[in-house]
Parts: structure tokens; sequence; C-alpha cells
């Protein structure tokens, strides 16, 4: 065989289309020169050269007889075989096949690499990680006898065909390497692992785009890896008369690491965009329905829809629909946009920090961000142990060089001291505070707030004010809004609407459209429609909508001030009595809230009891419950979880953690999709299922899609009775609940009285 016979890629359709490995190597380095055109400026001329010969000598273990012979055979190719090779595997005929991307380290030639690179042993040893890892399979290299055989006897040959000399006297890799292939100290793994991020990372994301099928598709070479940016700032500005004075604070600070702390309605959303300028930026928000919300909003304002995208785990649906109203084709997007080929991407945090647990195959990811932005928008809405991953995540990117934005209504202190510790307090500009304000520049009054130590709500007063005016009541769980739904019910209250996560996926979605409709944040978009929503925590920070009053049930410091912000979200309010009622009801605890967070929320937010709670007052509020020496106290507690995941983190082991593992274990997924029986039963009779089983591409899409309208995720708390699951492949995802559900109050905690396990279900 000659040089150009060599194959990287086989082709079971045309074997025209089979691609050599002189040719992919090619691809590789054409995409990287194309992509330095636009952020050399990101990278060290030590990591330009390191990625540069991962590309070149990443396939290189290809060569070899048996995998030459694979792709000749799947591409129905004439193979001439070599009667020497065949022989030798013929007497070795149960060795095992070794991954190419081990057989390419044999390639590295210590000595040449040192005199044309000046590369030291650290960073041979990074290469020759990244090239050994750039396929995660698994291989033993203990039998080193077996392994020098197949050197000797096939890839050594092939190698002086294809022009390539080795680099070491015994033709195997230098052995210091071999050995010490993710087996490191302990002290010297952080540092390991951010050089190695950048060289893997960048080895993936060039193969995967020289190899994907857009690359040929679409023929467009280096937009298959980096669409190139839009800079949304002129769009921005010519919006307003002037920049207020948080968004010129970020647009100054554009390259620096910033915090800002910034009311409701200033619009935090405008000034993130001119801090991200013309970057390849990422803009991540805690709920998908805030996630469609902000992606609408940029892209109909401020951003071509052609170069921005979002990421969630219904986004691929939702493109579809995209694809429907005229879009481009959602195939290809959703592809592009797992890739991150788009230079703006709104998504939620999971679909990126997961790469935090240091698995192998998520180095694309903070790669990426090395030389990206990324936004991270109400941190202070996330869990203890989300936040852990979050700053740990942020420590990463700052190191490889990226930026990053946190912005929000309220940080608690716990959080900036973490930053600081973890970041360095130079590496983050100044943090600033801005207050909306109204016509005559004092700071927006919105809020009046009074504190009740009962139990139950007062429903007489909750039915009066429905009259007049827009109501909403906020419960710690999905049972007690249905139980609040159904008392209130009682008062013959024309217009009341529940809405938590227990609905199907089709009616969550018409009630969100509907809830929106009715308390709109626009005020030429206001009705004089008034009644009751019943809602959960889904409100609080992923619909923009704008109530008259707040009833609630009392929550964690943070919660409660992100439930206020769905009450006079851009409107003074200027009368001397509560718009904000909390009530003590104590549900949720210590379930949904940390019983300390929660004690010290009731203890700090009595002092602002019947007054206006002005938005000065609301991070004070944050502050006085969050404070670091008041949570260093008792056991379990909110600081102490923070630090001990972020020293977890720290010294996890590189590859501790499975990819798949580590998108579980950074989201705590603790629920599952179910389908109550009812719709089950109604979609058989019409044989959904059915029809499904026997359709194929798009057809077989709608069909899921409509399946899928029929489900919800539950707490597997309830998994006990949900133990049936739909049998057809690729839904055994979908269990079938015997909760009972109805169209009013969704999926209650109670039995159906017609549920029923039959030989239908496994």
């Amino acid at each position: 065989m000659n040089k150009n016979e060599y194959l990287a890629k086989s082709s079971k359709k045309n074997y025209y289309d089979a691609e050599s490995l002189e040719m992919h190597t090619k691809k590789l380095i054409k995409l990287f020169e194309d992509f330095l055109l636009k952020y050399k400026n990101q990278f060290k001329q030590k990591e330009i050269d390191l990625i540069r010969t991962a590309c070149e000598m990443h396939d290189l273990g290809k060569i070899n007889y048996k995998f030459q012979k694979e792709m000749y055979k799947k591409s129905c190719m004439h193979f001439e075989e070599n009667k020497n090779i065949e022989v030798f595997y013929k007497k070795y005929k149960n060795i095992k096949n070794i991954p190419h991307g081990i057989l390419s380290c044999c390639f590295i030639n210590e000595d040449e690499l040192k005199q044309k690179y000046d590369f030291d042993y650290n960073d041979l040893e990074i290469l020759a990680t990244s090239i050994y890892n750039h396929h995660n399979r698994e291989f033993d290299l203990e039998d080193s006898e077996i392994f020098e055989k197949i050197i000797a006897n096939d890839l050594n040959i092939n190698a002086k065909n294809f022009g390539i000399e080795y680099c070491s006297s015994d033709g195997l890799m230098n052995n210091k390497i071999k050995n010490n292939v993710f087996q490191l100290k302990p002290k010297y793994l952080y540092n390991f692992w951010i050089k190695f991020i950048i060289i893997k990372g960048m080895l993936n994301k060039l193969d995967y785009a020289a190899s994907t099928y857009l690359y040929n598709k679409k023929q467009i070479g280096i937009d298959t890896l980096e669409l190139e940016p839009f800079d949304p700032k002129e769009n921005i500005e010519t919006k307003f008369n002037k920049i207020n004075e948080c968004q010129k604070y970020m647009l100054e600070n554009k390259d620096k690491n910033v915090i800002v702390i910034a009311s409701t309605g200033i619009g935090k959303t405008e000034g993130a965009l001119l801090w991200a300028g013309k970057s390849k930026t990422f803009y991540t928000l805690p709920l998908k329905v805030s996630i469609n919300s902000i992606y609408e909003r940029i892209k109909n304002n401020y951003y071509d829809k052609e170069k921005i995208s979002f990421l969630h785990s219904d986004s691929k649906m939702m493109m579809r629909k995209e694809e429907k109203e005229g879009e481009e084709d959602y195939q290809t997007k959703y592809i592009e946009t797992r890739h991150f080929v788009y230079p703006f991407i709104v998504c939620t945090v999971d679909q990126i920090f997961y790469f935090v647990f240091k698995s192998l195959g998520t180095e694309k990811f903070p790669a990426t961000l090395k030389y990206s932005k990324i936004i991270i928008d109400e941190i202070q809405s996330y869990s203890p142990d989300i936040i852990a991953f979050l700053i740990f995540g942020l420590k990463v990117i700052n190191d490889l060089g990226g930026k990053f934005l946190i912005m929000t209504a309220t940080l608690p202190p716990v959080v900036t001291h973490f930053l600081k510790e973890n970041i360095g307090e130079k590496n983050i500009a100044d943090i600033k505070t801005f207050y909306k304000k109204d016509n005559k520049e004092n700071i927006i009054k919105r809020h009046f707030i009074k504190f009740i130590d009962e139990k139950e709500f007062d429903y007489n007063k909750i039915s009066k004010s429905a009259e007049d005016k827009k109501v909403l009541v906020i419960c710690n769980t999905v049972k007690h809004s249905q139980e609040v739904y159904n008392i209130l019910k009682e008062y013959n209250i024309k217009n009341i609407n529940l809405l938590h996560s227990r609905f199907i996926m089709k009616e969550r979605e018409k009630k969100e459209d509907d809830i929106k409709n009715f308390a709109p944040n626009d005020i030429n978009k206001r009705k004089e429609t008034y009644g009751i929503w019943v809602s959960t925590q889904i409100v609080e920070a992923s619909l923009d909508i704008d109530f008259d009053e707040l009833y609630t049930d009392m929550s964690s410091a943070d919660s409660i001030l992100q439930r206020m912000g769905r009450v006079y979200r851009d409107r003074s309010y200027n009368k001397n009595e509560p718009n904000i009622f909390i009530y003590n009801t104590k549900i949720g605890i210590p379930y949904v809230y940390e019983q300390q967070i929660y004690d010290y929320s009731i203890e700090s937010i009595k002092k602002y009891n019947n007054k206006i709670f002005t938005e000065k007052d609301k991070q004070k509020y944050i502050n006085e419950v969050y404070d670091i020496e008041k949570l260093n106290q008792g056991k379990n507690n909110y600081y102490e979880t923070i630090k001990s995941k972020i020293n977890t983190l720290l010294n996890f082991p590189i590859n501790g953690l499975e990819q798949k593992d580590a998108k579980i274990q950074f989201r705590n997924i603790n629920s599952i999709t179910v389908m109550p029986q009812k719709f089950y039963k109604e979609l058989e009779e019409e044989k959904i299922f059915e029809k499904y089983d026997k359709s194929f591409g798009e057809e077989k899409i709608n069909i899921l899609e409509e399946i899928m309208h029929y489900t919800m995720s539950i707490n597997y708390y309830f998994n006990r009775y949900c133990n049936n699951k739909i049998s057809n492949d690729n839904l055994e995802h979908i269990y079938i609940t015997q909760l009972k559900y109805d169209d009013n109050i969704g999926l209650s905690n109670d039995i159906d009285d017609e549920a029923d396990i039959d030989s239908r279900f496994l």
C-alpha cells in the first residue's frame, strides 16, 4: 500500500467516499488553522503547537494491518493482503485489537519534538495522554510482549510504507509516559488536568468537525466547528436613547470577570450582551422555561437568528416547532448546538458544567469556554451542591483564560466568599450593585410585606382581593398547591387556575402561556381581568409575569425574593398597605428547604414586617441570612456543603467518573418520566404505540412528540406507584403511573381507583 491508500474512515454507501488517513488529518489541520484566525490570541504558542501535533498524530495508529483490512471490507474495496502479517496474526489468533489511540502514541518522537517545539516531559505526557484517550476505549496494556510483537510485525512495517519512522529503539511509546497515563500523583492532578483539557478538548472538537456528515453536507469547513460571531452591541445601543449605569459598567468591564447585583427590570440581559460583545457566548439560566423566553427575546430583538441557539432537555422538540414555523433544519441545528458550533447559546448549566467531575469526553466543554464568555443568571437560585459545582467550574474557566459574568437580583455573601477564595479577588472586577429607579431618579419601591405566623392562608382575604386584582399564590409543594386550589374553588371565584410541575407536558405548556397572558410584564398587554393563579416554585425565575398581590408559603430567603419578583415587577407601588403576604406554614421543611436557612430567613424577615421592603433591604436581608459566620454554625449547613463539594472536586481523580454518571451526579437527578395510566389507555386505544413501532423517520418523530405530550417528570419517591414501563422500543424510560390524574389539579398523591396492571405492561 502507498501512503494515500491507508483509510481513516470507511463508507458502506460508496467506496469512493471512504476517506484516507492523509485527507482526514489534513482536514483537522486546515480547520485548526482557520480556527486560529479567530482565536489565536486566546492560546499560548506551546498550546497551539501541542494541539497541532495532536491533530497530526492522533490517528496514526490506524495504519495497523487489522484496522485497514476491516476498513476496506466495510467499504467493499479490494484489500491487498500481506502474507507475512497474515501469518503473524494466524499464529496469534486470539490477539485483541489494540485501540488506534494507543498505537498512535508509539509515534511520539521525544527527541524530535523537543528539538522542534521545545517540549519538555510534561508537555509530552499531556500530548500522549490526549492522543491515547481521544476515544474513550478501555484496553489493558499489561501484556507488553504481545504489544511489542504487534508493533514489530505489523505497525512498524506499515509505518515505513506510510513514511513514518519510529521514535524509540524498541518501537514502543516512552515507557515513562505509558505507565503514567492517568496514574499521576495527587498534587499534580489539577494542573495537569487544566493543560490536558486544552489539548484533548480541542483535538476532540476538531476531530468531530472533520468527521461529521455536516462537513461534507454543508461544504463549509470551519463552520462545522465555529460559526462566525455576530456583534450585537450596535443593535442593543440603538434600542435605547442611552445605556444605563448598570449596562455601562458591564460594557466597560467586558474584558474582566464581572459580578453584578441589579434590580429586576433594570436591563441586566442587555447589559450582559454588551459585556459579551463579539465573543462566543453561553448564557445560562436555571430553568428551561426561562431559557425559552430569553432565547426568543434575544433572537427577536438583538441577535442574528442564524447565530443563536438554545440547549436543554426539550430543545430538540422545540427546534422541530421552529422548523415548522419556517426556521432551518432542526436536525442540523440540534447537532450543531450540541457541539457548540453556534456563537451564542442559551442553556441550562447542566448542559456544560458537568465537566467538573473530570470525566473523559467532557474536555471539549471547558476547552470551548477557554476562548468564550459565559453568563450565569440568578446564581442564588441553585442548591448549595450546584453552586459548589458552578464555583469550581468558574475557577477552571478562569484558569483556562475564559471570562464569566454573574448577574443576579440578590447575591448571598457566602457565594461571593467562595468565588473570591477559589478564583482570587484580583481576578474579579469590583462587585457593583445597581437599583432600578423611577422617573425622578429615586430607587423604585415595589413591595410592602407582611409576615404572618400562621399555618393557613387567609382564604377570605385572597378571594376578596381576586375581585379586583391579579393574585398569585405560591406553595412550597405540589400537594399543598392542589389543596389550596381546591379550597379556593369553594369560594366560587370566577377566574382561578393552577400551575405546577405535575401536569402533563401538553397541559403545562398551555398553562404557562395562559399565566403569561393573564399577568404579562408589559403594560401595553395588560387587560382588566382579575382572579387567582396558584402555583409552586416553577414560577420563581422562569416566567416573565407581573401580578398585583402575592400570598406565599415561607421559604428560604432567596426563594422568597424570587417570588416577590413576580409582583409589581416593573411598576412602582405607592400604597401604604401590603401587597406581599408571607405565611409561616412550615410546609416542605426540611425536605424542600434546609431547616437552618429557613430559620434564619424567618428570623431576619421579621425585621422588615409591615413596611416597604426596598431593593437595598433585599440585599441586606440576603446578607443577614447567608452571613458566613452564622452559616458556619450547626451541622449539615449550607456553608459546609459548598466548601466540602469544592474541595472534593479539586481533588477528584481524572476519569474518576464516567461521563453518563457525571451528568446524573451534576443534576442530582431524582426524577422519572411518567405517563398517567388514563392517557396510556387512550393512546393504546388509538393504536398510537402500534403506529410508532411501524413508523420511520419524520413520521416516527412526530408520533414520539405526541406521546411525550402526555408525560411529565415526577420525584423518584413515587416510583413505587410507577413500577411498570411502556414496552415499546425507545419508550422504555417512560413509566406508567397508577397515581390519579385530574385535568384540573394534575397528578395527585392518591392511587387511581381505576388503575390496573395487566400483561401489556412490563
